[in-house]
């Protein structure tokens, strides 16, 4: 029992890097919504047929406000500026792929289901919660500056 109490003690000083952690999820939330971003801005005119064809209104502005939203995030975050902010505009495509898209799928990410945007989802709410972290985030700069 000794040595579990000493490991946990060891493993509680790691809380001085919990900072790691927000950066790490910040910078592949960035890669995946650059991605993705990027893939959709070179053929807009394909995307846009598709979310018209389920029934999206507007298809042509929700289109460019998915890949602004996407792109223009990706940079933020990977800066980490306004990232509480920022994770707003990027969990609401999350959400609606969930609701209208993908949820007859079911969960696996193989079938087509939810499994991966929920995840997304899942790290976009720590940040919400949590915010850019210490130290490596323009956040944290801008607003030990004040």
């Amino acid at each position: 029992m000794n040595l579990f109490v000493t490991f946990d003690r060891k493993l509680k000083t790691l809380t001085k890097f919990e900072f790691l952690g927000l950066f790490f999820i910040r910078i592949y939330l960035a890669y995946i919504f650059w991605i993705h971003g990027n893939s959709k801005l070179t053929d807009v005119e394909k995307f846009s047929s598709w979310l018209g064809s389920i029934d999206i209104p507007f298809p042509d502005m929700v289109a460019w406000m998915l890949i602004s939203s996407e792109l223009i995030g990706a940079l933020l975050l990977l800066v980490g500026l306004f990232v509480r902010w920022v994770t707003l505009p990027l969990l609401t495509p999350m959400i609606l792929a969930i609701s209208f898209v993908n949820w007859d799928n079911g969960w696996s990410y193989e079938n087509g289901g939810v499994e991966l945007l929920v995840t997304y989802s899942i790290l976009l709410l720590v940040l919400l919660f949590s915010g850019a972290g210490k130290y490596l985030s323009l956040d944290y700069w801008v607003s030990s500056r004040r």
